[in-house]
């Protein structure tokens, strides 16, 4: 196998494409303002936000999005002691977030966490749940029960999947169930402890191609 080194490769009039017939291999980075393909274009990774990419199949990670949940006093109000969905009136909302999917063709996974506690005795079970701006119904919605009075709450987790609804923006957020504070050290009763910073949780929408 033989080798040609050049500084510069250019058309027979300067500005006319150079074909290569063959192929070409590189084995550092190729770099071009513009690449176009006759007919498909292999590769084990995508650089780059993804914007222009278009006919991609399933499976490929189209946007991960993160919001952050903070420290704060809340009121106390709770769900009813029922067997029926909270309502999005229900509970004290203490978070929420506009949010518009990149495409219809993909799927929402969303995650979140917080410390749902009580700052003064207001309650021995703790909730939490998740709503979305067009539905009265929660969406998922988790709970906690202590009757150690040492432990005042709990640090609660949601996790769910639904269907992207096209390109329109519609608001998620989330409740509480009879607590009255989010994301407070939990020593006895929620306190400030070790920063406001290190106790805020995360949001996060992850957005995957159907």
């Amino acid at each position: 196998m033989s080798e040609i080194r050049v500084e510069n490769i250019i058309g027979e009039n300067g500005v006319d494409a150079v074909q290569f017939t063959k192929g070409i291999n590189s084995t550092g980075t190729l770099t071009s303002t513009n690449v176009s393909a006759a007919s498909s274009v292999t590769a084990g990774t995508f650089h780059g936000n993804g914007a222009g990419i278009t006919g991609v199949s399933g499976g490929v990670l189209l946007r991960k999005t993160f919001y952050t949940i903070p420290r704060q006093s809340i009121s106390n109000a709770q769900f009813p002691n029922d067997d029926t969905v909270p309502q999005i009136t229900e509970g004290i909302e203490f978070f929420s977030q506009a949010y518009t999917p990149s495409t219809a063709n993909c799927d929402l996974f969303i995650s979140c966490s917080a410390g749902v506690r009580e700052r003064t005795n207001v309650a021995d079970d703790v909730g939490m749940a998740l709503f979305i701006s067009d539905n009265t119904n929660a969406l998922r919605v988790v709970t906690d029960y202590n009757s150690d009075s040492v432990v005042h709450g709990a640090n609660l987790t949601i996790t769910h999947k639904m269907p992207s609804w096209g390109v329109s923006e519609k608001t998620f957020s989330l409740r509480a169930h009879k607590a009255n504070s989010i994301n407070f050290a939990a020593f006895g009763y929620a306190e400030e402890k070790y920063g406001a910073t290190t106790h805020a949780t995360l949001f996060i929408i992850e957005e995957i191609a159907t």
